[in-house]
């Protein structure tokens, strides 16, 4: 008797799952896209979030924005309205130009009072 190796099953492999909004969102891949593509984007973050996904009548899905908790002065959760947020989309170049994709990064802006730097600046001259 002679004993062959079977060889290992292979995965099935599903389309559609790897192009939803989701799975770009929590799985971020470097992935260039080109200036016809049509994409949704993250305002605050920046970044590109998937190409945009239309629906058999030939418009685009939404894709809503995860909802931010928010804590309030006295460390209790805030009161919002409960309106949806949707990811904006356009072309990648029209969204590129609107929301400074590309580029170098924003200025940072440190969270520093101006007591704590004119302390600063009265012990050291040079800081």
């Amino acid at each position: 008797m002679t004993t062959e190796e079977t060889p290992a099953p292979t995965p099935a492999i599903n389309a559609d799952a790897a192009t939803t909004p989701e799975q770009a969102v929590s799985a971020p891949v470097a992935v260039t896209y080109t200036d016809e593509d049509m994409v949704y984007v993250d305002p605050e973050l920046r970044t590109v979030v998937g190409k945009v996904e239309f629906n058999k009548n030939g418009n685009p899905k939404k894709f809503e924005m995860p909802i931010v908790e928010s804590m309030g002065k006295d460390g209790k959760p805030r009161k919002r309205s409960l309106t949806k947020r949707y990811y904006p989309w356009g072309t990648y170049k029209s969204m590129k130009k609107v929301y400074k994709l590309e580029g170098k990064p924003p200025k940072y802006e440190p969270n520093v009072t101006l007591d704590d730097v004119i302390e600063k600046a009265l012990e050291q001259p040079f800081w």
